[in-house]
């Protein structure tokens, strides 16, 4: 589809898109703040709606993101004891679970072009979080319900890599150490195996054709380049070391001892 080339008034588009949304969402308990649609549930964790528009330093103006988002604070902070007072709101990118509306609906990452009618994108977004989001917000609603069901929705948690070790910050939190202790050894653990089979093995990335990727190679100490010819997956040698790093630092900070393992 051609794209005009008069001057695309994406902000007005926005205002209008975003005010539609928000007088939808408002009787069930959201605030406005800016382009955040934001309510709190369980008296600490947020819900969050946000409407990114474009990304113009980046050459990517006249598209609409919904991003979408989940914030247990103690999972956000890392502290069995997070910051208090609480803001008043909180943005998507400081969410813990988070997801775009297109790929929680449709798996794919796909934005709205600004350039078409304002009042039918809204009507799509709401119908899509009438469907697909909203009943994800009542569910994951508190504590106990992410501890348990947040497994259950795949395409709203692209973060989900982190469950077992965000269940142990929420039993940190609750003062259950032993629990947390044993959560956050098991991620531990998993995280060093992959580490292991990541440097004799290698792992898959996906690669689009004439996308490519600099890496460190663990195995030779070199840094290399892969240029995919073709989109697929390819093998590096590189494994989440800072990471090993990272979880035996916060680790030392909330006193569980990583010894035998």
């Amino acid at each position: 589809m051609a794209i005009s080339s008069d001057p695309i008034p994406t902000t007005s588009a926005v205002d209008v898109i975003e005010k539609i949304v928000y007088d939808f969402v408002k009787p069930l308990g959201f605030r406005r703040f800016g382009r955040t649609l934001h309510r709190f549930v369980e008296g600490d964790i947020s819900q969050v709606i946000h409407f990114q528009n474009g990304c113009p330093q980046k050459g990517i103006p006249g598209l609409l993101w919904v991003n979408l988002g989940i914030r247990v604070p103690e999972c956000q902070e890392k502290a069995f004891t997070p910051s208090l007072p609480l803001k008043k709101y909180y943005q998507e990118y400081q969410c813990n679970i988070r997801t775009t509306l297109s790929f929680c609906t449709d798996g794919k990452d796909v934005p709205y072009r600004l350039w078409k009618n304002p009042q039918k994108i809204a009507a799509d977004i709401i119908c899509k979080l009438e469907q697909s989001v909203l009943p994800v917000f009542d569910v994951l609603n508190s504590r106990d319900a992410i501890l348990k069901y947040r497994e259950d929705y795949p395409r709203f948690d692209q973060m989900n890599h982190l469950v077992l070790l965000e269940a142990a910050m929420i039993w940190g939190r609750r003062g259950d150490f032993p629990e947390a202790c044993g959560l956050f050894r098991r991620y531990f653990a998993q995280v060093t195996e992959e580490h292991k089979n990541a440097l004799e093995n290698g792992r898959k990335i996906y690669l689009e054709k004439g996308q490519s990727l600099s890496y460190l190679n663990e195995k030779t100490g070199k840094t290399e380049t892969v240029l995919a010819e073709k989109s697929g997956y390819y093998t590096i040698f590189h494994s989440p070391q800072a990471h090993l790093e990272y979880l035996k630092q916060l680790a030392s900070q909330l006193n569980i001892p990583l010894e035998n393992l």
